[in-house]
């Protein structure tokens, strides 16, 4: 779903939308932690798990990053693995992190 508007995303295998869970078997929340459970369990009772992905027009869910692993640079919101899979593509490169860090940008 769109964490944003809360609806469905378009099954067009490039909207992102985040994984949400709710059944039996799902928490209700982290003891004795009303913070860290109001950031995860939405009013709704929802669970929100963190898991950025996208849909296939046949249902097919594709888990893309952590939304945590995402860098938000002003407009445009950058995924961390994609920006390593590049780096590593280069031939004089063999390992690499990304890394984000706050600016005042």
């Amino acid at each position: 779903m769109d964490p944003e508007s809360g609806l469905s995303v378009k099954r067009d295998r490039s909207t992102l939308g985040e994984i949400i869970l709710k059944s039996g078997s799902v928490m209700l929340g982290y003891l004795k932690d009303p913070i860290a459970t109001n950031k995860c369990m939405k009013e709704n009772k929802w669970f929100y798990t963190g898991d950025v992905d996208i849909m296939h027009a046949d249902g097919y869910l594709e888990i893309k990053n952590r939304s945590k692993d995402i860098i938000i640079n002003g407009d445009e919101n950058l995924n961390i693995i994609e920006v390593e899979s590049v780096l590593y593509a280069h031939p004089t490169i063999n390992e690499t992190v990304v890394v984000a860090r706050p600016n005042e940008y």
